[in-house]
């Protein structure tokens, strides 16, 4: 389906019922004049003055006769709420950073307001009083929304013995730090059950902690158990050495499709509230997986189960560049690699000194070098295929960065694969063993249009705070709304500017619970977003991915600029939002 991105031609129609009551006397902190209103319920826009005092949404509707302290003439533009990020990594930053860092200039440029952390289930500080306490020291630049981390409570509990199911008494203890943290202001749960320590819990762990966080009517939200062909800390060579522990259930090898349905088993039997965050369908072998998953979200939704969805809006995933070659191949032959691709091992400084030596050696080897190359086929293909894996770093033939594999191979009449061993032993370096660093193109665009169009699916970033983007760094951290916008809304029409309006704003704080947030209305606290629409556009690409962004003017958090003009003034206005109780 395809959206035409018009506007409505009924503006002043709408008008009529706002001018119903006037607000001659009124006098605001910030008045926003002539805009053209999205509201964040999915509703069209309505032209509406916009009154903001002690950092509320006083006023709605024809201020005409009203005065304020500051007045912008948002004529042609559109006034929005602040974007609520459902997954991002900024919360290390704004736990430890300088308040020039926590000022979050490449998060709040993008009108970024309010964020959620805690993803992937870990958190910078524990207790959740602690955490709150870091962010409140020298202060934030956009709200936060502090959530309980699976692996935190579970790394509390079981320490680095935690390569086996949790012992019914251990996760009893992690159920009562859960509460803990519900109680200290947490508003739900987040896990990474296809990262260390996640990976090694049951469904029923989860569950059982989430029964706690579904007392507090808090949610779930979830990097999943897995998202492409195998997990992540998996390849074709290690899938029969690789041991999983004694009670690991039957069926371990999880596809994408498996994690999508724990996730939806989470929300049925905790009675909570599920979020499959930054849903992918990562590699050619799996694109298509957005029809499977939406089918069995509507599903799971017309039985009552809570499901939502937040995505990113890129065909390339990872944070930062992509190394094909897995990294055991570095490492002497016979080195032990059962505990798969993120074992902490592979953080020991001496195991790869010979590094190319070793390459050497599992190429000489005639078995051990199909491994290699069936490895290597098998990353490459995850990340998109040769055509669609870009070189983003080259230090020793900067002219290659830019290019695809594909397109070097082809010239130098190689095989892709060849063609990476070859960059590894011609310009490998001890601070670069592969020599080249790629960034792949693993999604598709019909999988990343689908999960967009569906009403459960918020936006998200999955990026952190960076001063200053570096090769290879996903785009995402610099440009995800006014791309979302350019792109997505602009340019293809895949949805209206009222959909996006609302996947980034009202849908979000449903998920979450916030009451006082998500939305352009009296009461409301004015975190508020000014754009041109016609204007908007992300500078951040692939190759650039620090680019400036256009046409997002104004950013408000708690009535308060973040972006004025156009430039991030490096207020810290931010609140951290304790859930009610907390």
């Amino acid at each position: 389906m395809r959206f035409a991105a018009v506007r409505p031609i009924a503006v002043f129609a709408v008008l009529g019922l706002l001018r119903a009551t006037p607000a001659a006397a009124q006098s605001f902190d910030l008045l926003i004049r002539g805009g053209l209103v999205l509201d964040g319920t999915g509703n069209p826009e309505v032209l509406a003055d916009v009154g903001v005092r002690n950092g509320v949404i006083e006023a709605v509707g024809d201020l005409d006769g009203a005065t304020a302290a500051r007045v912008i003439d948002a004529t042609g533009m559109h006034v929005v709420p602040g974007f609520i990020d459902m997954h991002s990594h900024a919360d290390r930053s704004l736990y430890e950073g300088d308040a020039e860092t926590r000022a979050a200039a490449n998060l709040v440029a993008q009108g970024i307001t309010t964020i959620v952390v805690g993803p992937d289930g870990r958190n910078p500080a524990w207790p959740i009083s602690a955490e709150i306490a870091g962010y409140e020291s020298l202060g934030v630049g956009m709200n936060i929304i502090p959530m309980v981390g699976h692996g935190t409570v579970r790394g509390a509990v079981m320490g680095d013995d935690y390569e086996r199911h949790a012992t019914d008494a251990e996760i009893e203890r992690m159920r009562a730090l859960v509460r803990q943290g519900m109680e200290e202001g947490a508003w739900g749960l987040g896990a990474g059950p296809e990262y260390r320590p996640g990976r090694f819990s049951t469904t029923e762990e989860i569950i059982a902690l989430a029964e706690i966080v579904s007392e507090y009517d808090g949610f779930y939200y979830a990097h999943q158990r897995s998202q492409s062909p195998l997990p992540l800390w998996l390849t074709p060579s290690i899938v029969d050495e690789y041991t999983p522990p004694p009670t690991w259930p039957e069926g371990w090898r999880l596809t994408a499709t498996d994690g999508m349905h724990e996730t939806i088993r989470i929300g049925r039997e905790a009675g909570i509230r599920v979020v499959g965050t930054h849903i992918k369908a990562k590699g050619p072998t799996t694109w298509g997986q957005s029809a499977i998953d939406v089918m069995a979200i509507d599903r799971a939704r017309a039985e009552g189960v809570q499901v939502y969805l937040d995505q990113y809006p890129y065909e390339t995933f990872g944070g930062g560049s992509v190394e094909v070659i897995p990294r055991w191949y570095y490492a002497p032959v016979g080195t032990d690699r059962s505990g798969g691709l993120d074992d902490p091992e592979w953080s020991r400084g001496d195991l790869m000194d010979a590094w190319d030596q070793n390459l050497r050696a599992h190429l000489d080897d005639p078995l051990l070098r199909d491994e290699l190359v069936a490895d290597t086929e098998y990353i490459l293909d995850l990340q998109g295929g040769a055509d669609r894996h870009i070189i983003v770093i080259s230090p020793r033939d900067e002219a290659l960065v830019g290019r695809t594999l594909g397109e070097v191979a082809r010239e130098n009449g190689v095989s892709a694969v060849e063609q990476v061993l070859r960059f590894a032993l011609d310009l490998g370096t001890a601070q670069l063993r592969s020599g080249v660093r790629f960034r792949g193109l693993a999604g598709s665009a019909e999988d990343v249009e689908r999960y967009m169009r569906q009403e459960y699916t918020a936006t998200s970033t999955d990026g952190g705070i960076v001063a200053n983007a570096r090769p290879g760094q996903h785009p995402r951290y610099y440009g995800t709304y006014p791309h979302k916008i350019a792109t997505y809304v602009r340019d293809k029409g895949t949805i209206t500017l009222p959909f996006f309006v609302r996947s980034s704003t009202g849908l979000p704080a449903q998920i979450v619970g916030l009451s006082d947030r998500g939305y352009v209305r009296e009461g409301q606290a004015a975190d508020l977003v000014v754009f041109d629409f016609d204007r908007v556009q992300d500078g951040a690409t692939i190759t650039d991915p620090g680019g400036p962004n256009e046409g997002i003017d104004y950013v408000f958090v708690n009535g308060e600029a973040v972006v004025d003009g156009g430039r991030v003034t490096g207020a810290l206005p931010g609140i951290v939002l304790r859930r009610h109780g907390g």
